[in-house]
């Protein structure tokens, strides 16, 4: 399955197209056919009025993922994916341990994801060719989602390490990603973005091979930590995150 966002030369990029298979995966859920039954309900001859309306619900999408306006800002909020990893690293509330000098911290994909998904939607509000989809809200959060969900992917797939870090902004480079640990309980129908990025401070002491060795190791100490907070804890760190003590 293609996915709509790749990590190349140092960066994000968005290839201006979306999955035909996750779109037909999508149809299946409640939020597709409803939004596919809408539209056949406006159409004549019902015996093929729902393929029909699944074809161009599919041709509208396909459009609006191509339209210039559309790529170029959602290629900008790509551009400030690493970015928001940096700021996030100074919030409040997120674990951390301390290297010769050098902060580590706990970074949620979560927050992460969070914040492009809302950056993306709000962007995107205004735009003619999005805003009209025939499927409403439901195409556009599947859009979206999808599109972050590939971004995520796409980083990931750097699987950054103390050895070969990925830099998130000025001061804070990637050394690890974590995949499955579980911050939240998502509702219904929302994602669960689960894990996070150790991010290590890039400061004017150098980082040296026993650094990097030293961060490995508090790594695994903060990875031997973490399941040890209960739900309410996990919670409370995402809260304090976001809006602070």
């Amino acid at each position: 399955m293609k996915a709509c966002v790749r990590y190349r030369r140092g960066r994000p990029w968005y290839s201006g197209a979306i999955s035909r298979t996750s779109f037909r995966a999508w149809l299946d859920t409640p939020e597709g056919c409803e939004a596919v039954d809408d539209i056949a309900s406006r159409m004549r001859f019902a015996f093929v009025a729902r393929a029909r309306a699944a074809r161009r619900l599919w041709r509208q999408l396909a459009a609006a993922a191509r339209d210039p306006q559309v790529a170029a800002t959602i290629q900008s909020e790509l551009d400030s994916y690493l970015g928001r990893v940096h700021e996030l690293a100074y919030a409040g509330g997120l674990p951390r341990l301390s290297v010769d000098l050098h902060r580590i911290v706990v970074v949620p994909r979560v927050l992460i994801n969070g914040a492009v998904y809302g950056a993306i939607a709000s962007r995107l509000r205004s735009d003619r060719a999005f805003a009209s989809l025939e499927g409403g809200d439901a195409i556009r959060d599947f859009f979206i989602r999808t599109l972050v969900g590939d971004l995520d992917a796409a980083i990931a797939g750097t699987m950054p390490s103390p050895k070969r870090p990925l830099a998130v902004g000025r001061d804070w480079i990637s050394i690890g990603l974590d995949n499955a640990f579980v911050w939240r309980l998502p509702l219904l129908n929302e994602p669960s973005w689960d894990g996070h990025h150790y991010v290590l401070e890039w400061t004017r002491d150098p980082i040296t091979r026993a650094v990097r060795k030293k961060a490995a190791a508090a790594v695994e100490q903060i990875k031997a930590s973490l399941p040890l907070l209960s739900r309410i804890e996990r919670n409370e760190i995402l809260r304090r995150a976001v809006y602070g003590a």
